[in-house]
């Protein structure tokens, strides 16, 4: 005869560890659930940014929290290519927002989850980088409706970055989004 035990909360005898906001901190109980979306085989048809505000990749990771008090745990590792002609210099911007029942896209909360990438070329006659970075946050979104995490690039110096971009088909040029929900 085979057990099963489903529960909607497991708390530590000595409560859920807390850690106050101002440290930086960000603290929860165990996982919930994970959920994981990468790009291998996909073709992205507008993943490059030409311009210098953010815009959407198409590339995105969802997950439904079964508690509006959990939070989501965001690993992300995107393959990034910056590229610039007759310079030296190519950088962009990478953040993670997110949509909450198809609605628009926000920032995550309490923090931004992004960073900058870029190159550096003492020759001076263009660069074509590719690279896979890390992006690591907490997000708290609040709600137990679907949550949809989507990649947001910005070039800030070249001819342009792109996400997703697959030059040989590689295991190098697979990004991916793992989001777990921890308990409160």
């Amino acid at each position: 005869m085979a057990s099963e035990l489903r529960v909607d909360r497991i708390s530590p005898v000595d409560g859920i560890a807390t850690v106050t906001q101002s440290l930086g901190g960000n603290a929860g109980g165990g996982i919930v659930q994970i959920r994981h979306s990468n790009t291998k085989g996909l073709t992205f048809a507008s993943a490059e940014s030409p311009s210098n505000t953010f815009v959407a990749t198409g590339i995105t990771g969802i997950i439904t929290p079964i508690r509006s008090d959990n939070k989501i745990l965001i690993i992300a590792n995107p393959s990034v290519m910056c590229y610039r002609s007759g310079s030296n210099d190519a950088n962009g911007s990478i953040k993670i927002m997110r949509s909450i029942s198809g609605g628009s896209y926000t920032e995550c909360s309490p923090i931004q989850i992004g960073t900058q990438v870029g190159y550096y070329d003492y020759g001076g006659n263009g660069l074509l980088c590719y690279n896979n970075i890390s992006l690591i946050g907490v997000d708290e979104p609040s709600t137990t409706s679907e949550v949809t995490y989507q990649f947001y690039i910005k070039r800030l110096n070249g001819n342009g970055i792109r996400m997703g971009y697959e030059l040989t088909g590689d295991i190098g040029s697979n990004s991916f989004i793992t989001m777990m929900e921890i308990a409160g």
